[in-house]
């Protein structure tokens, strides 16, 4: 396993390269720059920021330093909007924020999603099957710019019980009403996935086996059939866990959490190149990372995988 997490880190430096490489051509064929306004500058004056950012040089010499100075000092370069604020300090405010209740925003989904599958799937065809899958879609038709501003609304502004945006270093009322909006429409997938997968290993030859020695139920669940029914889970869970680090812009701008989301939309409509592509890097790496991770959970979980890295 070990011989294998290596290989899988070395295929995903030469992929990170393609994506520098690509990003960095692809946001400069766009019309405008950094620097272009309604008003434009003066020659000279131009010609001095251009020098001063690097940007004077040809496209590939630019390309170069840029490679050179995240291989040898993790630099994402300055912003050219934000001034006197490189892309690290940048990052380093307000990644963490995100990771924070993207990270609690999938508890919420597994702790909620996978119970109600399984219960879904152990009461097939009966009332509490109905009622946990109807809970489920219900849950899906509230995707997160329709449920904040109505949490928003209850929460906030009836109730008075949770503060409606802001972030205050992270406590917990500042957590709640993100991690919900953010994860809610998910949690009706991985319930789904649960209950269809459980029923499917629930009626294979080894449960009947199991059955057929005289094993309690609760065994049979718990140690033989949730390990195989929850690999769906996990395959979907991967690429969900990078789209709420990724996809939480609304969230970030709606509930002014401060997390990286507001600097994405910043850096899009500045023409912000350095901040869009150490944002892209940054979360090209979480993939990787997080396709990694699950990968040795596949490994742990189903023998067959183990034996076959």
């Amino acid at each position: 396993m070990f011989n294998y997490s290596v290989r899988r880190l070395l295929t995903a430096v030469p992929t990170i390269l393609i994506l520098i490489v690509f990003a960095f051509y692809l946001m400069r064929l766009a019309p405008g720059g950094p620097f272009t306004s309604e008003k434009p500058l003066p020659p000279a004056v131009m010609e001095n920021v251009l020098k001063r950012y690097g940007m004077d040089e040809p496209l590939h010499m630019q390309l170069f330093t840029y490679i050179k100075n995240i291989v040898c000092c993790f630099d994402f370069g300055p912003s050219f909007s934000q001034k006197d604020r490189s892309v690290n300090d940048i990052i380093a405010q307000g990644f963490p924020v995100t990771l924070t209740y993207g990270f609690w925003s999938a508890v919420f989904v597994l702790v909620l999603g996978i119970p109600l599958g399984i219960i879904a799937a152990l009461r097939h065809n009966s009332f509490w099957d109905y009622l946990m899958t109807g809970l489920a879609i219900f849950s899906q038709i509230f995707p997160n710019f329709v449920l904040a501003p109505l949490m928003v609304l209850l929460f906030t502004l009836s109730w008075g019980l949770l503060p409606g945006g802001g972030w205050n270093g992270g406590q917990w009322q500042y957590i709640v009403m993100p991690a919900i909006a953010l994860g809610t429409s998910y949690m009706a997938g991985v319930a789904r996935l649960t209950r269809g997968s459980l029923l499917e290993v629930l009626n294979s030859p080894f449960i009947r086996t199991a059955r057929a020695k005289g094993l309690p139920e609760r065994t049979i669940l718990i140690r033989h059939a949730l390990k195989p029914a929850l690999l769906p889970t996990l395959t979907y869970m991967g690429p969900v866990f990078v789209y709420m680090i990724t996809g939480s812009v609304f969230i970030d701008v709606f509930f002014s959490t401060g997390g990286i989301g507001q600097d994405f939309i910043d850096g899009a409509y500045s023409r912000d190149y350095s901040v869009l592509l150490g944002l892209a890097i940054i979360y090209c790496v979480l993939t990787f990372s997080i396709n990694l991770v699950l990968d040795l959970l596949y490994a742990w979980i189903d023998p067959k995988v183990r034996d076959s890295l």
